[in-house]
């Protein structure tokens, strides 16, 4: 298995391991070293399977992985989401979506964007934030792309604020499940107690 599993490429691999059940995942992972699950594993997968992945390692080789993260913002955002609860929608979410601030022009908007969608293989929805990080509604693509008569309008100008469905950081699993279902929803943002946007969870 270990022979096999080296002869993938890294973003195949990374898919694989997440696959894998989880007795079979463990001997892997105690087959590679701490730099290799860093480069090869966890800069290749989304921060929630990041921070489920090295939550099975032992402490002392977690702490290696982490440290070996070249991103700072990403080993960051892992020893976040490992320090909520278990079962709850902290636990589950991602940190990577898009967001922009009200007060963006949409050039700026574009740009940061662009940015952030490299660490993103979909873009469901573009959420909308104040100065505090507070979700104040969503913008879709269409309305960014077209409907603005300048590019130096402001999002505020652009996007409708509206009653968002969320959950909150410490929401049950099973209720993020049922309201997404309930909803038909494929994502839904994450917020703390403030109600800044702190994540996503995809179906």
């Amino acid at each position: 298995a270990v022979y096999v599993y080296r002869l993938l490429d890294e973003e195949k691999a990374a898919d694989v391991m997440l696959e894998l059940d989880d007795d079979v995942r463990e001997k892997l992972l105690s087959s590679l070293t701490s730099r290799e699950i860093a480069e090869e594993l966890i800069e290749n997968i989304d921060s929630d399977d990041a921070a489920d992945v090295i939550a099975e390692l032992p402490e002392q080789k977690q702490e290696e992985v982490i440290a070996l993260l070249e991103d700072e913002e990403q080993a960051s955002d892992i020893i976040d989401l490992m320090t909520y609860a278990e079962g709850t929608a902290g636990a589950i979410m991602g940190t990577e979506l898009i967001r922009v601030n009200q007060n963006w022009t949409v050039t700026q908007a574009i740009r940061e964007m662009r940015k952030q969608a490299e660490d993103l293989d979909n873009i469901y929805t573009i959420y909308v934030v104040n100065d505090q990080d507070q979700l104040l509604g969503t913008l879709s693509m269409k309305t960014l792309i077209f409907a603005s008569a300048s590019m130096r309008t402001t999002i505020k100008e652009l996007y409708k604020e509206s009653k968002v469905r969320f959950v909150n950081y410490d929401t049950p699993a099973e209720e993020v499940s049922r309201v997404m279902q309930k909803y038909d929803l494929v994502v839904i943002p994450v917020l703390d107690d403030d109600e800044r946007l702190i994540g996503r969870i995809t179906i």
